[in-house]
């Protein structure tokens, strides 16, 4: 069987994204998809092993674990080792788990235009077939989602901390699923708060932008609420903690008041395991 360089790495980039989104959704963690592009392009690249004679298993073994890792490095970035140890095994549990539904489709379907070689599969199907079974995985994916996030994360309530360089503040959060704001260059999610309730915390430039003052620096995302659409600055914490584990978000402040209990609003996939 012919091996085609240009549709080995196409298909590993499409499905290493796909198990790098799958690790964020098992993690419930927010991602920067230009990271995981990148990640996924390096593993791309690693698949080029197949390419060489068989290894030995330990040493395949060991490749994939060196690739894995610099993938969830460069997907996720630097961590506390707990956290980064927990994010490169739950890579390595989705690999595993892809690794054997492949191996099952070759052992019940064969004989079919696959290989697997050094820990790494190839399909000799067209880009075009690869794009379309993407987009399928893609909205399947999204649909498992929202059902999975209404069902468990509906309505419930988190204590959320945010630390800032010379204090902290504790907040009851709102989970809601349709929080879906986020830094438009980076992709990383927003913990949206009341104004009122983080002033200990609020950056001076933040400060001067509610007072009217021109700040030349400040970052602002769009907010759509029921109250029509607004820009509210946002800024990044020293750390937050959700019920006790850290998450990785933005801090949004927001002059209106969110009604009901909440201090602040959130999207549950911001909490991380």
């Amino acid at each position: 069987m012919v091996i085609y360089a240009d549709v080995l790495v196409a298909l590993n980039l499409y499905i290493n994204y796909f198990l790098l989104w799958g690790t964020a959704l098992m993690l419930k963690r927010g991602f920067s998809r230009k990271r995981f592009v990148l990640a996924a392009f390096i593993g791309a690249l690693g698949s080029l092993i197949i390419l060489v004679p068989s290894l030995p298993f330990a040493a395949s073994a060991v490749y994939k674990i060196a690739l894995g890792t610099a993938i969830t490095l460069i997907a996720f970035g630097k961590q506390k080792p707990a956290e980064f140890a927990v994010c490169a095994l739950f890579f390595l549990v989705v690999n595993f788990i892809f690794a054997g539904v492949m191996n099952a489709l070759w052992m019940f379907f064969a004989p079919i235009e696959m290989i697997y070689e050094n820990g790494v599969f190839y399909f000799n199907i067209p880009i075009a077939a690869i794009i379309a079974f993407t987009a399928a995985a893609f909205f399947l994916i999204k649909l498992i989602k929202f059902i999975f996030g209404k069902f468990s994360h509906k309505d419930k309530i988190c204590e959320v901390k945010i630390f800032g360089k010379k204090a902290e503040v504790t907040l009851k959060g709102l989970c809601d699923t349709g929080c879906s704001a986020e830094d438009l260059f980076t992709d990383t999610p927003v913990i949206i708060c009341e104004y009122e309730k983080i002033t200990e915390i609020v950056p001076p430039d933040i400060e001067d932008f509610f007072a009217g003052i021109f700040v030349e620096k400040i970052r602002l995302i769009p907010l759509s609420t029921i109250n029509g659409d607004t820009l509210i600055p946002i800024f990044n914490a020293e750390k937050i903690l959700i019920n006790g584990k850290s998450a990785n978000a933005l801090i949004g402040v927001s002059r209106a008041r969110l009604g009901g209990d909440a201090d602040c609003v959130l999207n549950p996939e911001i909490i991380s395991l």
